[in-house]
């Protein structure tokens, strides 16, 4: 009787340091999941100001570069610099409640970044004298989706900087935003001269893959093609539900 309480107790007490060890090993692992959730959210505001950074050094160089071609208008063509001062503006109210915006600069909406764009590239039109045509299409219900900043704005830039500035002739930039399955897909497109070598790793383009590396791993991506008749074809494709968890938390 002995020998068989003492093969009970045993097999009691295994049992006790068998649960101890699996609990053990569960608190390891969710502090193992909050060490990594820290990790990624210390890269997520490193990215976040490298991209505040980056939208710093740009600004003033953009604003200096249409005031000077707003001064070599002023006699040749006075309308013409009234115009573009008038779309300066535009752009300038689209743009700077999100550079002011603190912690809430780094959300946004489709439809946001789609009006920043447009404001761009009417300025732009103006800029290079009528060679510029353009399209921004996308549903109501598309633009109210969360979309983070400073992506498409960068796309639409090389368009015009890479795509339609070299060429001598008119061009046309569309910006169009599409569902594909469960992909919200945004397309930057210009008929202009083409995918050059180098013109994919730029600066712009490496912070526009980081912001996606950042905030959605491996589940976003950009694209870069050169289309059959001419121009290039740059597209954003995002996970739809990622957008609408996005948009939930800031509801919440």
């Amino acid at each position: 009787q002995g020998s068989i309480l003492l093969v009970v107790y045993a097999a009691l007490g295994g049992g006790l340091a068998l649960r101890a060890y699996f609990s053990e090993q569960r608190r390891w692992e969710a502090g193992e999941h909050a060490r990594e959730m820290a990790s990624l959210t210390r890269r997520k505001q490193r990215s976040d100001l490298r991209l505040g950074v980056l939208q710093a050094q740009v600004e003033p160089h953009f604003l200096f570069n249409i005031l000077a071609s707003v001064r070599a208008l002023v006699r040749q063509d006075p309308a013409r610099a009234e115009a573009t001062l008038d779309a300066l503006a535009d752009h300038l109210r689209a743009t700077i409640p999100k550079l002011r915006g603190g912690e809430d600069a780094l959300d946004s909406t489709l439809g946001q970044q789609l009006d920043i764009c447009a404001s761009y590239l009417a300025l732009m039109a103006l800029r290079v004298g009528g060679r510029l045509d353009y399209g921004i299409d996308a549903a109501p219900e598309l633009r109210a989706l969360a979309y983070p900043p400073l992506l498409l704005i960068t796309l639409v830039e090389n368009a015009v900087k890479h795509g339609i500035e070299p060429q001598t002739g008119p061009g046309r930039i569309d910006v169009c935003a599409t569902v594909e399955d469960e992909w919200l897909c945004v397309a930057v497109t210009d008929s202009g001269v083409g995918l050059k070598t180098g013109i994919g790793s730029g600066v712009g383009l490496e912070n526009v893959r980081a912001q996606l590396a950042t905030r959605f791993a491996d589940r976003a991506s950009l694209q870069l093609r050169g289309r059959p008749g001419g121009g290039t074809a740059a597209e954003i494709r995002l996970p739809m539900e990622a957008r609408v968890e996005a948009q939930s938390e800031r509801s919440s």
